[in-house]
């Protein structure tokens, strides 16, 4: 027997109805007021994009003949009665100088694996004022004197003149109301210093009394501490007395306290960067000798500082010694690249700017 099929329904089947929500009154946080759509979805979301939607074309169609408007009103010298600025509406050339900007804050990709940027203070690209050293001859070498605040490193062997050169500094800048600190490593107590300058004509007991003269004696040894105390007694006279001169005689034996060559570097480096911090020019005195080798040291101290002096001593053929002083270095400083000689006098060491230095072998 054939099986029956099943009678089909008779009538329409009712569509679904949609879900609705209803909505009473403004919804808790929003400005918004929830719109009842006629199929009766009250969906407040999408009746607040619809509403900004429609704002947004009204703007847009508006925009074009209101800055129009404005530009006419510019022309004509009054003062536009409507709220819209034309700086504040967005044109093609606005977007563009935005995105400009924007590029220009943002770090750039390659670099951001060095951190945030940090921003710093603005530099003076002023000229750095001058020191005049006093010393007759050196300033018209150097043009008018060091830079203010600058570290000059004296070389020289011995009996060149490298104490009195750095003495005669403190002193004719004591004279000009600058006081000066001398720092002695293990040198001449000033017991015997100060009498055998007087020949020269410098009374430093005289400075001394005035408060204009500081000596502080130490041993290579202690310089070593009050570089980790960043200064020590050295900052307290500096800061106490407004110290704009300071000669260091000699860096030698700090150096060669160190056992090895990288203690020795990283002890000048840091003595360098204490300097640095005060206001004072600051002249390292340096022992070097024709016989001996330089520390290995001594020679990064020529690149650290921002000049560099050689003091001359030799004989010549009729076995008379001859003085001279050279400008190697002058950071910043247009200088005489000439050596010229030099004597000491009653009135301390004068330099002849203006001659030549001239030395030859000596007869064997």
């Amino acid at each position: 027997m054939a099986k029956k099929k099943p009678a089909k329904k008779s009538g329409k089947q009712p569509k679904a109805q949609p879900k609705t929500t209803k909505t009473t009154g403004k919804a808790k946080g929003s400005f918004f007021k929830p719109v009842k759509r006629k199929d009766g979805a009250g969906d407040t979301v999408i009746s607040i994009l619809e509403e900004l939607h429609a704002k947004t074309k009204e703007i847009s169609k508006r925009r074009p003949q209101a800055i129009k408007e404005i530009e006419e009103m510019k022309k004509e010298g009054k003062r536009p009665e409507t709220k819209i600025e034309i700086s504040k509406l967005e044109t093609p050339k606005s977007r563009k100088e935005k995105a400009k900007q924007a590029q220009q804050t943002q770090p750039h990709p390659h670099l951001e694996h060095f951190g945030p940027e940090v921003s710093k203070e603005r530099v003076s690209t002023s000229r750095i004022a001058r020191i005049k050293t006093g010393i007759p001859g050196l300033d018209e070498m150097t043009n008018g004197g060091f830079e203010q605040k600058s570290i000059i490193l004296i070389n020289g062997d011995p009996g060149s003149g490298k104490t009195n050169l750095g003495l005669q500094f403190l002193y004719e800048g004591a004279l000009q109301g600058e006081a000066g600190l001398y720092i002695s490593f293990g040198n001449e107590p000033r017991e015997l210093l100060y009498p055998r300058l007087i020949q020269f004509g410098m009374d430093f007991q005289e400075l001394e009394d005035k408060k204009l003269f500081f000596v502080i004696e130490y041993q290579p040894h202690e310089i070593a501490k009050l570089m980790q105390e960043e200064g020590g007694t050295i900052y307290d006279i500096i800061t106490a007395y407004n110290v704009k001169r300071i000669v260091i005689d000699t860096i030698t034996p700090y150096l060669f306290q160190f056992e090895t060559l990288y203690d020795s570097r990283l002890a000048l480096v840091r003595l360098f960067n204490v300097f640095r911090k005060f206001s004072a020019t600051t002249v390292l005195l340096n022992e070097i000798s024709q016989n001996l080798p330089m520390h290995p040291s001594a020679a990064i101290a020529e690149f650290l500082a921002d000049g560099v002096i050689n003091l001359i001593h030799s004989r010549s053929e009729d076995g008379i010694q001859v003085r001279g002083i050279e400008i190697w270095k002058l950071s910043g400083v247009s200088h005489t690249e000439i050596a010229r000689p030099f004597a000491f006098t009653n009135k301390g060491i004068v330099i002849y700017p203006s001659e030549r230095l001239f030395i030859s072998s000596p007869k064997k």
